[in-house]
């Protein structure tokens, strides 16, 4: 009999000839992929949908499960961040709902505190699924996974529903299950999640260019410096962007941050000033130099945040910042139903129905998405959340916080000022062209910031008390 619980041969990598994982029965073990490589191949492990485009083998036979049912029924269990959960259902109810598991609300409650406390899983059972943490529902779904009695667990992209400290805590508690006899296999596009595994295989494309350096960046260290910009509304406009760190500059509309992002990546020209990443002078690069060298922009509002773009498709539009690789194109031709693919399966990735993308707070997830779809060493967003509830908002913040937490430097460039404290480590004051201010969000209000980004009141002055 087969060392190995599952066996997956031809994943379809870009860049190499056959890619091939195999994971041993009672092993943690992660694969490094792009988010459509990890959204296909748990599709095709869970029954979702079957390309044939990779082969797999469980316990030395072959498998292709035609739909969940099936792959559970062969002790397949996959946990996505969509989830399954019912919105109006408790956990109970789900665990009560499950097959064999005829009992009373008590009972069911009694087994899955049980495994919770086995896993060290902290979750409410009674709450409804709907009002749970999108972490909860997660773990959640993990709960009913291993109620199931599934003898492979596979993880897609975890760290999209939890947080780092949560998603140590549950590689913990796997590691358990995979003492106790589970395989766990979690497919993620994040370095720092798959350190938290046994065992990991890369499975990413080999690039066509050497791509920016980013893990050997310290946190705190200059990323991106500006010293004394000077271009259209700007006037001696200095401030330096830190890996691990998202700098929010707050402006009310025509206080010049526009000016000041179209500066920063080449679409306008600088007439004085200097500004170097990582050290280097960029101040004569092209945009698409600058690109290459690792700055990444998500436009605001007058450019409907920079998708879809004006006459080209979704697909295109996607796979705008990659169009180069091989993956997109060949022999200088677009490659149409590939660039179509990979918009789908982000698009599923993010949980956006198709059809739908076009809404403001989908073009937003889908332009971010776009720009940190790889490796890139300083993000600059303008206006992310305008005219967005604080609810939609929230998954915006949380992104960029996942991407300062990833020793990213991160410039927000808004006008609201709530969202400056709320989101920013450090805030600076845009006024008429002119930095105004500096601001620990700690202990500032949005009272006082916003008299800053009006120009009542100027460096040196005595600071704003509401007292």
């Amino acid at each position: 009999m087969t060392d190995y619980a599952l066996e997956i041969a031809h994943v379809p990598v870009q860049g190499k000839e056959d890619g091939l994982l195999k994971v041993r029965a009672g092993e943690f073990r992660a694969a490094l992929a792009e988010p459509s490589l990890c959204a296909l191949l748990s599709a095709e492990l869970g029954g979702f949908s079957h390309t044939g485009e990779a082969e797999c083998t469980l316990y030395g036979k072959p498998f292709f499960p035609r739909s969940p049912r099936a792959a559970l029924k062969k002790g397949v269990a996959v946990v996505t961040p969509e989830g399954a959960l019912a919105g109006d259902l408790s956990l109970t109810d789900h665990i009560r709902l499950l097959p064999g598991m005829l009992c009373g609300k008590k009972k069911a409650r009694q087994k899955a505190e049980t495994l919770c406390e086995a896993y060290g899983f902290s979750l409410d059972l009674a709450e409804p699924a709907g009002n749970l943490s999108a972490g909860d529902r997660f773990r959640g779904e993990i709960l009913l996974a291993l109620l199931r009695e599934c003898r492979i667990l596979v993880l897609c992209q975890p760290e999209t529903a939890l947080t780092p400290l949560e998603l140590e805590a549950l590689a913990a508690g796997l590691r358990k299950a995979c003492k106790q006899g589970k395989t766990v296999l979690m497919l993620t596009c994040r370095l720092s999640a798959a350190a938290l595994a046994d065992a990991c295989d890369a499975l990413f494309p080999e690039p066509d260019d050497a791509p920016p350096e980013r893990l050997d960046i310290a946190v705190g260290s200059v990323v991106l410096e500006a010293r004394n910009l000077t271009g259209g509304e700007l006037r001696d406009v200095s401030f330096e962007a830190r890996a691990g760190e998202i700098l929010a500059i707050a402006g009310l509309p025509d206080s010049g941050k526009q000016t000041l992002l179209d500066v920063l990546t080449g679409a306008l020209p600088l007439s004085g000033g200097r500004l170097r990443l990582n050290g280097r002078e960029i101040n004569d690069y092209s945009v698409r130099e600058r690109v290459r060298a690792g700055i990444a922009c998500v436009p605001g509002a007058e450019e409907n945040y920079g998708f879809p773009l004006e006459n080209v498709s979704v697909g295109e539009s996607m796979a705008l910042r990659r169009y180069r690789e091989p993956a997109f194109q060949e022999s200088g031709f677009l490659r149409k139903r590939e660039m179509t693919r990979y918009a789908e399966d982000t698009l599923a990735w993010l949980n956006i129905r198709r059809g739908e993308e076009e809404t403001s707070e989908n073009r937003r997830r889908c332009a971010l998405n776009r720009e940190t779809d790889g490796n890139f060493h300083a993000l600059l967003i303008l206006n992310p959340t305008a005219g967005l509830s604080e609810d939609q908002a929230r998954d915006i913040w949380n992104r960029l916080i996942t991407l300062r937490d990833e020793r990213r430097a991160v410039v927000l460039l808004t006008a609201d000022a709530r969202e400056a404290l709320l989101a920013g480590d450090r805030v600076l004051t845009l006024y008429q062209g002119e930095i105004t201010g500096a601001f620990d969000p700690a202990v500032t209000t949005e009272k006082e910031l916003g008299l800053y980004m009006t120009g009542r009141r100027q460096d040196g002055e005595e600071r704003f008390d509401e007292e």
